[in-house]
């Protein structure tokens, strides 16, 4: 009786034990659940591409009422373009947010290529950020550009050559499109512009599935491939108020397009879902994926952490990171047009989600920005010749000099900026010059830093200007074939090719017709050597009309000036030889 009553004690004493545990474990839950420590709200900063999904999440997660830290938690999400917040959270060193919406905990950009343009801004992310989705990034092209570039079995290390070459388009069986008119805009909310980038930076270099590094991006070829792209893109263009700023911007204006062989643009780059989203006409719009390594849009969820970041917040984020991953959310993420777990959304008519073979790993930060500054900043390596009208009309003053004194101080700014890896040269025309011919080559086209005399190319080419005075005649027509025949036969594949004609007036040589000189510039142009003209008229010119068709047939374009004194003609060589 002894030995029964002490187990009948013992089995009191363990379910009297569990008991109590249950109901302190229970009053630990009721107590959390009152929020001891009150609301809190975390804020989530998502790109505009996937914030209303993760919204819709969002508000899924607020409604399980979860508790953090003894604080009560809703979601707030605010749409911001990925680049808008990097330079908010590059500006705020942590500290002090001034960027779009509140202040966020937790971020996620459209790619990992944010992540890294933060750089040297460490501490501001905790732990490597997940990807939450991905969307490759390709071309948006009408159906029958998107046809003949897959029949071609075109990639990406192709597309700088389509983009500069005049008849590019119709050696793949489209006649009357010209050159490759891809749209690559470089503002706020245009990432899939600098990932395209990336992939044309990994084909050319031969990086294969990347990442692409800092040495592969600045390299010649690299920079020439994407120089090239970024002057055709801006070409699309000329009126900057008719230029899309940002991807959304061109790829609407892309498909408002009635006719895509006569069309200001021919493609845009854009992420699959974009093109998704944006629900085109299956006969008109479609996805081209170009041949090479595909770079990804993979929209990581990443953990803020900076100095307007609390414990309880901080925690949030990462818990509401996780359910964001859960296999339930993921119809949410998929039906919006984005790549969940390797699963892809069924197919439509523009968009057929085909498979990636071989994903370009994203390059690191320094790489980033070495390819975003070759996409934004015109003053990049080229080889180009100067043809500079030095008739006697170039002696009228304008403002506080002559036209030919103004033009040479703007050659003269423009020759300070531009990096010693350009090749350049500078012809100048009129008439008997040369003995009989019309121009001479006051400094031939080579690269600035070889050695001309006693000093550098660039040294001549300044010297030269300097020393320049007004003739007589203008000699156009016979000047613009010397000076194009040259620079084919001098062609350098590693970078864009121009001539750049300056002139204040029209041709008055009889002996080449404007319709002889628009032939024979056909007959010099070789397949492979695309060489652009571009022309700056200086006040009024009977000729433009001639001078628009020459620069048209070339690639090129055409600008004029009212006059050689202020800001306008500097910025137009600028832009020519940029």
């Amino acid at each position: 009786m002894i030995a029964v009553g002490a187990v009948i004690a013992v089995v009191l004493a363990v379910v009297g034990w569990f008991q109590l545990r249950d109901r302190i474990s229970d009053q630990g839950t009721q107590a959390a659940q009152m929020c001891v420590e009150g609301s809190a709200v975390l804020d989530v900063t998502a790109d505009p591409d996937i914030a209303p999904q993760i919204q819709i999440l969002a508000d899924r997660y607020t409604q399980t009422t979860p508790v953090v830290r003894d604080h009560c938690i809703t979601v707030a999400v605010t749409a911001a373009a990925s680049q808008a917040v990097v330079d908010a959270m590059t500006a705020s060193a942590g500290q002090h947010w001034s960027g779009p919406g509140p202040a966020p905990a937790l971020w996620i950009p459209q790619s990992t290529q944010s992540i890294a343009r933060l750089g040297g801004q460490t501490g501001l992310i905790d732990g490597q950020p997940k990807s939450l989705v991905t969307s490759p990034v390709l071309l948006a092209a009408p159906v029958t550009l998107a046809e003949a570039l897959s029949g071609s079995k075109i990639g990406w290390q192709d597309l700088a050559r389509l983009q500069s070459d005049p008849n590019a388009l119709q050696g793949l069986g489209l006649p009357g499109w010209g050159s490759l008119r891809l749209a690559l805009p470089t503002g706020p909310g245009s990432d899939p512009s600098t990932l395209a980038a990336e992939a044309v930076a990994a084909a050319v270099s031969g990086a294969g599935a990347g990442p692409v590094t800092e040495a592969q991006a600045a390299s010649p070829p690299v920079v020439s491939a994407l120089s090239t792209l970024a002057v055709g893109s801006a070409a699309a263009f000329p009126s900057a108020p008719d230029k899309p700023a940002v991807t959304a911007d061109a790829l609407a204006a892309l498909g408002a397009q009635h006719d895509p062989r006569t069309g200001a643009l021919h493609a845009v780059a854009v992420t699959e879902q974009q093109l998704y989203a944006a629900e085109p006409d299956a006969n008109a719009l479609t996805a081209f994926l170009p041949a090479g390594a595909t770079p990804m849009a993979d929209h990581p969820a990443a953990i803020v952490s900076a100095g307007w970041v609390d414990e309880a917040r901080g925690r949030a984020a990462s818990e509401f990171a996780d359910y964001l991953r859960r296999p339930e959310q993921a119809s949410v993420l998929r039906d919006a047009g984005f790549r969940v777990d390797g699963k892809s959304p069924s197919a439509v008519g523009a968009v057929p989600f085909a498979p990636i073979d071989t994903p370009l790993q994203p390059a690191n930060g320094a790489a980033v920005d070495t390819l975003t500054r070759t996409l934004t900043n015109s003053a990049v390596p080229r080889r180009s010749t100067v043809l500079l009208d030095v008739s006697g009309s170039m002696s009228n003053v304008e403002g506080d000099g002559t036209r030919l004194t103004n033009t040479t101080a703007a050659l003269t700014e423009q020759l300070n900026r531009t990096p010693d890896a350009t090749e350049l040269g500078l012809w100048i025309y009129s008439r008997n010059l040369d003995g009989t011919k019309p121009y001479r080559i006051a400094v031939p086209t080579g690269p600035l830093t070889d050695t001309v005399g006693t000093g550098t190319r660039r040294q001549a080419i300044d010297t030269a200007l300097d020393a320049l005075t007004p003739a007589t005649a203008t000699s156009t027509y016979a000047a613009v074939e010397a000076a194009y025949a040259d620079a084919v036969q001098g062609f350098d594949a590693d970078r864009p090719n121009s001539v750049l004609l300056i002139t204040d007036g029209p041709n008055d040589d009889t002996s080449i017709t404007a319709r002889q000189l628009l032939a024979s510039i056909r007959a010099a142009t070789v397949d492979g050597k695309p060489v652009r003209i571009d022309v700056i008229t200086i006040g009024e010119n009977s000729d433009s009309d001639t001078l628009r068709a020459l620069a048209e047939q070339t690639g090129g374009s055409l600008t004029a000036v009212g006059s050689s004194q202020g800001p306008e003609l500097g910025a137009a060589i600028g832009q020519t030889l940029g």
